[in-house]
């Protein structure tokens, strides 16, 4: 073995906006010579599930999916949701998280017990997920700037580590919100229009 895929996930980078913890990436970087005295090289990895805490997932830094979920209430519009709502549960898209009925946690986020409960994949189905994921391409409030700084602070610190052979900017990227945007679903479309335009930003 002499290869690692090393998740250094934004959340735990960038745990007060605009703050970086640099003694986190210290002893991430302790990892990686450690790693790399043993002839294995290391991918860092931006790595995110269900994109944050507060949908059952991890990765990118909750406060910054509360603003963005704090606006949008619905999956497409309050009157779309209302005539197309049973198809959306005969699908199993665009669920309100808190319909799961989870207990939270002191940070109002669903308890990780209780989402563990469920095959994550399903929360990527929630509106919650499709709305996140949305913004982030679409860069709402800032949000893709404020990844872009992530990779920019990330990049820099590990510039010239030996050991790093390169950068995963994001971990399957899920294509947005697909009910709101059918083309997203064509082979190749959201690559094209969301996550190529993105990653040449990271870049």
């Amino acid at each position: 073995m002499n290869f690692v895929r090393l998740g250094v996930m934004w959340e735990a980078v960038e745990r007060t906006e605009g703050t970086y913890d640099d003694a986190y990436l210290d002893k991430v970087e302790e990892l990686v010579n450690k790693l790399g005295d043993a002839g294995i090289y290391t991918l860092v990895d931006a790595h995110q599930d269900v994109f944050a805490r507060s949908m059952c997932g991890e990765g990118v830094p909750d406060f910054y999916a509360k603003q963005i979920l704090a606006d949008d209430k619905y999956c497409v519009s309050k009157t779309f949701d209302k005539i197309w709502g049973s198809l959306y549960k005969k699908l199993g898209i665009c669920t309100d998280i808190d319909s799961f009925g989870f207990r939270k946690d002191a940070n109002g986020d669903p308890l990780i017990e209780d989402c563990q409960t469920r095959d994550f994949f399903e929360y990527y189905e929630t509106k919650q997920s499709l709305n996140a994921f949305g913004a982030l391409f679409t860069n709402k409030n800032g949000l893709q700037d404020k990844f872009v700084s992530y990779w920019d602070h990330v990049s820099a610190r590990f510039a010239n580590n030996p050991y790093i052979v390169g950068y995963d900017p994001l971990n399957e990227p899920w294509p947005g919100n697909p009910v709101k945007d059918m083309s997203l679903l064509r082979p190749g479309h959201m690559d094209k229009k969301y996550l190529a335009p993105m990653y040449e930003q990271v870049y």
